[in-house]
């Protein structure tokens, strides 16, 4: 896991410090290289970690030291980066007249697009890379969000094609115009965070078609009453968990939802939590532990998440911890390693069954105690998994200590 201190004011102008990029590992933060100034993006591809800077360009790091610093086409304004599958890294430049869409081939040259749309302060941020290597990028002082498609080649502009995406229906139907994040969930669908909540784009194959759908708007319900999934929240972040629920960071702590944005599941803030500030500005998930990182103007902090990425067939190692369970804990028992969305059973040696769940994503959580509240009697138990066609098997044993 990567982290980078930027400090970008509300009026987005570089604040000329400088700051360390670093690498959590083996549980702790170790500091990679020298500080570079305002790093507000980061993104992994090619083997490398790119940062991206507003005021100093793109910094390249590999195995874990800075090797490379670029201002790609004179642009040092940095707000989103992502890389491709096919080696390339795209980035955009925030405050450009013209070219905010950069591209750096396989072979190290960089390109420009120029948004073909008004976009006031010619504000281009987060850069998002959807199933149909198409580019969508967030505009965040009121231009919506821009989707672009170069078609059979980057280098060749003559098949691209352009969309922006506004409130209002028939042109978009975002809840608002400025858009602060953008994210990915495990159907493709685009969630797209803007100053007055969430709208969700599900058929971004199909965005440059004539009749392509537009911007749905989740409801969410709260015992009696219903309304647009965070519509008086500014939403600055959001992260797909491998149960392919949403996390949510704004100025109102995080927020854990359903996987279609119908339920809050969880919401952290100062009041309730270790949280350091309820302006949540980042949110990232380790997909092995699904460890979930809150980044704040006051700090970093996370929390073990119950969701981590599933395997599609049940092959490799799963983990069980703790394991054996010593008397006297209380804590949850974590199935890790599990196929995606598994049913799980629990079971003493003769087959009785003690408790059953389901995986989310790829890791199933157990509180120790069977359908009578009890804390089981000392001895083995069977974990057993079986994928979506039914097919179970014992994926591990696990030691009680009663």
């Amino acid at each position: 896991m990567w982290a980078a201190s930027g400090a970008v004011s509300d009026s987005w102008q570089p604040s000329g410090a400088t700051f360390p990029v670093s690498v959590f590992r083996e549980g702790e933060w170790v500091q990679q290289g020298k500080v570079v100034p305002d790093v507000i993006s980061l993104s992994a591809g090619n083997g490398n970690v790119y940062a991206g800077s507003f005021g100093g360009g793109i910094f390249t790091f590999r195995d874990g030291a800075p090797v490379l610093q670029e201002k790609p086409l004179g642009r040092d304004r940095i707000g989103g980066l992502a890389a491709d599958q096919n080696g390339n890294l795209w980035a955009t430049a925030f405050g450009a007249t013209q070219q905010q869409l950069l591209f750096k081939n396989k072979s190290g040259n960089w390109n420009g697009f120029t948004v073909p749309y008004f976009l006031p302060y010619n504000a281009v941020s987060q850069i998002l890379i959807d199933d149909y290597d198409q580019k969508w990028m967030a505009a965040p002082l009121g231009g919506g969000v821009i989707v672009m498609n170069h078609g059979t080649h980057a280098d060749d502009p003559r098949d691209d094609r352009w969309k922006q995406l506004l409130s209002g229906a028939g042109r978009g139907n975002l809840p608002s115009p400025q858009v602060y994040c953008l994210a990915k969930d495990r159907d493709g669908w685009i969630w797209i965070g803007t100053s007055r909540g969430i709208g969700v784009f599900q058929c971004a194959q199909d965005v440059f078609a004539a009749n392509a759908c537009e911007t749905w708007l989740p409801v969410v319900r709260t015992d009696a009453f219903a309304g647009y999934l965070f519509q008086n929240e500014e939403v600055l972040s959001i992260a797909v968990d491998g149960a392919n629920r949403k996390w949510v960071g704004t100025r109102n702590g995080a927020w854990l939802t359903s996987a279609d944005g119908s339920r809050i599941l969880q919401h952290f803030h100062t009041g309730n939590s270790p949280l350091p500030d309820n302006t949540v500005q980042r949110i990232a998930i380790d997909p092995v532990t699904g460890e979930v990182f809150f980044g704040t103007g006051n700090g970093l902090v996370s929390w073990r998440g119950e969701a981590t990425e599933g395997s599609e067939t049940q092959g490799g190692e799963v983990l069980v911890f703790p394991n054996p369970v010593p008397s006297g804990y209380t804590g949850t028992i974590a199935v890790r390693g599990l196929v995606r969305d598994a049913y799980v059973k629990i079971t003493d040696v003769s087959g009785k069954l003690v408790f059953q769940t389901r995986a989310q994503g790829g890791q199933a959580v157990w509180n120790g105690r069977d359908y009578t509240g009890f804390r089981p009697q000392s001895g083995v138990y069977l974990v057993l998994a079986s994928d979506a066609a039914g097919k179970e098997k014992i994926v591990s044993k696990l030691v009680f200590i009663r």
